[in-house]
C-alpha cells in the first residue's frame, strides 16, 4: 500500500510565509532605492528622465545599465523587469529632486514624476477632446442630422470654453 503525505498549511505557516513576504519586499525596496541613489552618482545628471527612444552618449550609458539590470533580473526569472526599472528611476528622481514641503500643492506646470501619468486639468481635457470631435465633424464628407446637431453643440461648447473655433485647422 502506498502512503501519501499531505502537508497542511496551518495558521502558523501562513503567518510565517506572510512575514517572509513582507521581509523580502522590504529588502527589495531598500535595494532598489539604494541602487537608484547610487546610479545618480555614476550615470549622467537627470539619467532617470532618459526614455527608451532617447539617443546620444548619455542615453547609451543609461540603456547599458538598464540592460545589465534586466539581464540580472531575468537570471532569477523575474517576469517584469521594467517595473523594477521604473521604481529605481522613481527613487533616483526622489533623491535627486526632493520635494519642497512648501510646494506640496503641486501646480499644473509642475513636472510629473518619471513614469507617472500626467493629470490634465479638466479645462485642458475638455478643450482637447472637443477640438478632436470638432475636427472630425468638420472633416467628415457628410453628416447625418444627429451628427450635424452634435457638431453645433460641440462648436457651442468650444466657444463656451473660450476657444476661437476659426483658429482650429
Amino acid at each position: 500500500m502506498l502512503e501519501t503525505t499531505v502537508t497542511q498549511i496551518t495558521e502558523a505557516t501562513v503567518e510565517t510565509l506572510r512575514t517572509e513576504v513582507a521581509e523580502a519586499t522590504g529588502r527589495a525596496y531598500g535595494a532598489e532605492r539604494a541602487y537608484g541613489i547610487k546610479l545618480c552618482s555614476v550615470l549622467p545628471e537627470f539619467w532617470y528622465k532618459t526614455e527608451h527612444q532617447d539617443k546620444g552618449d548619455d542615453a547609451k550609458k543609461v540603456h547599458a545599465e538598464k540592460k545589465a539590470l534586466f539581464t540580472e533580473l531575468k537570471k532569477v526569472e523575474h517576469t517584469n523587469p521594467s517595473t523594477v526599472w521604473a521604481r529605481v528611476r522613481k527613487y533616483a528622481q526622489e533623491h535627486a529632486e526632493p520635494k519642497d514641503p512648501a510646494i506640496d500643492g503641486a501646480s499644473a506646470t509642475t513636472e510629473a514624476p518619471v513614469g507617472a501619468r500626467q493629470n490634465r486639468s479638466l479645462t485642458l481635457r475638455l478643450v482637447e477632446e472637443l477640438t478632436t470631435l470638432y475636427k472630425a465633424t468638420k472633416n467628415a464628407d457628410s453628416l447625418s442630422d444627429k451628427e450635424r446637431n452634435a457638431q453645433t453643440h460641440i462648436t457651442s461648447a468650444l466657444i463656451a470654453m473660450g476657444v476661437d473655433v476659426a483658429t482650429i485647422e
